[in-house]
């Protein structure tokens, strides 16, 4: 349930194409679509497109490409089946039945080609600096707030680790990433490490300059205040190296509520829910198991 909540953008994002163009070949052609199947079609698209970011909740890009791979597959079922007609009369089922087989798996590989070309749109382009808002109520005092959430020096959170102050004020600053492996040591995640420095700290305010490996400047401004419920945090975030795909996604995905969840399940002692410590399995990846399995190794170092 919390990934459908975390993910309803994505959700809506991904259906509303696919029962745009059924509903729209239904009410323009009902003959190659009548409006009961296009209904139908289109709740099992809704359906699919919420059990896969239900199973695979970190890999936006493929559920969109999903989406538009359905799209192309339902406006291509006209034309498979007119195909099939052309087979003698005992064969047409055989026929319908290879052709959509085949579609199926065409759509596979149209989904491969499109999760490609959507990184590619999404990952290039001009830096766009957009301030990022987001807040969180959370049942404790603000000055545990503050003492839990931020980030400052010499602290251990999770799967967060900094180390102490150097002479010009900055701290090194290590994250554990659940979704990708460290191509040195396979079987470890791989460790992000950036550098901070404390900008602005007092009882209801936190602002950090964080520095990533590539030079960009990212600046998060955390604020506290007093609420009925216990104190109320406001988090301001600045990156310096988003693109406007870069942007879209983390909105999609409302990845900046996703870490504030992250902080509090630790501050209050719940279950991790996250999806930032999700796995990051996709369906290709499980797809390209089956169908091409390989023998576990048994000594990596041969």
């Amino acid at each position: 349930m919390y990934r459908v909540m975390r993910l309803r953008r994505l959700i809506a994002v991904a259906v509303v194409l696919p029962v745009i163009v059924m509903l729209g070949i239904a009410v323009l052609d009902p003959a190659v679509l009548s409006p009961e199947r296009a209904t139908i079609a289109s709740l099992a698209v809704a359906f699919l497109v919420v059990g896969h970011v239900v199973l695979f909740p970190n890999v936006t890009l493929e559920t969109i490409s999903l989406s538009l791979g359905v799209t192309a597959l339902v406006v291509a079922m006209p034309v498979i089946k007119i195909i099939a007609g052309w087979a003698p009369e005992a064969h047409q089922s055989a026929a319908l039945v290879l052709l959509v087989t085949f579609a199926v798996a065409a759509m596979g590989v149209l989904m491969a080609l499109l999760q490609i070309v959507l990184n590619i749109l999404a990952y290039s382009g001009p830096l766009i600096r957009l301030r990022l808002k987001t807040g969180l109520d959370l049942p404790c005092s603000a000055t545990v707030a503050r003492r839990q959430c931020a980030l400052q020096p010499q602290i251990r959170r999770g799967r967060l680790l900094t180390g102490p102050v150097d002479d010009n004020g900055f701290f090194n600053v290590a994250v554990a990433s659940y979704h990708r492996d460290d191509s040195e040591n396979p079987d470890q995640p791989l460790i992000v490490r950036v550098d901070a420095k404390v900008l602005t700290e007092t009882d209801n305010r936190h602002d950090v300059m964080i520095v990533l490996p590539n030079g960009s400047v990212t600046v998060t401004s955390q604020c506290y205040s007093p609420s009925e419920t216990g104190c109320r945090l406001e988090v301001t975030d600045m990156p310096g190296d988003f693109t406007a795909g870069m942007h879209a996604l983390f909105w999609l995905t409302d990845q900046q509520a996703d870490n504030l969840t992250e902080m509090s399940d630790i501050i209050l002692g719940h279950d991790a829910r996250a999806n930032g410590l999700a796995h990051a399995v996709s369906l290709l990846s499980v797809a390209g198991m089956i169908l091409s399995p390989r023998a576990p190794v048994a000594n990596r170092t041969e």
